[in-house]
């Protein structure tokens, strides 16, 4: 049986580091306020976030030894 050759692949261009005033600009051109954004994940369908849950008066939530937290997804049209 004949080997096949290896393959030569090459990554596209990937910056070393996202600043944090990036990260901030992201959510907010999402309509979302980065102090309550605990992880964004972007599909080509649909974002998916895990927000901070707050009081209406915007104080964060405490649950056991962490933040209350809950998860949206957010279609992509």
């Amino acid at each position: 049986m004949a080997e096949t050759p290896p393959i030569t692949v090459e990554l596209p261009p990937v910056p070393s580091y996202v600043t944090r005033d990036t990260l901030r600009d992201i959510c907010r051109t999402l309509g979302l306020d980065p102090a309550n954004v605990r992880e964004i994940r972007l599909d080509v369908h649909e974002v998916t976030a895990t927000l901070l849950l707050c009081t209406p008066d915007g104080c964060k939530i405490r649950y056991g030894d962490g933040a209350a937290t809950t998860t949206v997804t957010i279609p992509i049209s």
